[in-house]
């Protein structure tokens, strides 16, 4: 019996147990490099692709500048009609036209950050008001437009933007009363 290791029936046999060794080698290789980055990340919990939140942004707030202009002093020493703005409404739409009742307003819309109609009193320029202010609003939050007041505000975690629409410029004071009652409503229907 006769055993050489050069003969041709040895050679198959010890070169795929070699590509075996060299295959478990870079399999115990990789998993090594890749158990370090899941160890390394064990604090953060695993995200589902449905999960995405995108970051929060601070809404800017545009607070009108006060004037002195003889309207302007008319309408801040009227002051707003005392008016049932949820409990006796119906919807969200009601309660938007209340709101524009007690102050004398034209029109009020909210707005989406990203243009979308949340809400109005209605009229048939709400959709062009909400796309329209809220891009100038989201770039140019301190651009004013006449006989239009925006102000920014968050509820539930989305960014709204409230679009007013005045017969006479508002007073400081009326804009944040007007906030304030925005977010009385929006808490009592949504």
């Amino acid at each position: 019996m006769d055993i050489s290791l050069t003969g041709s029936g040895y050679l198959l046999p010890i070169g795929i147990i070699g590509i075996i060794i060299i295959v478990v080698i870079a399999i115990a290789i990789f998993r090594r490099r890749t158990g370090n980055k899941r160890h390394a990340d064990a604090s953060v919990p695993p995200v589902h692709p449905l999960d995405y939140q995108p970051a929060s942004k601070p809404t800017p707030v545009f607070r009108p500048v006060m004037t002195t202009d003889p309207l302007a002093r008319t309408a801040e020493s009227s002051r707003p009609k005392d008016t049932d703005l949820t409990s006796t409404r119906s919807n969200l739409t009601e309660s938007l036209e209340a709101l524009v009742g007690k102050y004398s307003l034209v029109s009020f819309t909210l707005a989406t950050a990203d243009g979308l109609l949340f809400g109005s009193s209605g009229g048939t320029s709400a959709q062009v008001d909400a796309a329209t202010y809220s891009e100038i609003f989201k770039n140019e939050p301190l651009t004013g437009t006449t006989g239009v007041v925006l102000f920014g505000l968050t509820h539930k975690g989305s960014e709204l933007i409230g679009i007013v629409r005045a017969k006479t410029p508002l007073p400081a004071k009326s804009v944040q009363q007007i906030e304030t009652d925005t977010k009385v409503i929006l808490n009592w229907w949504i």
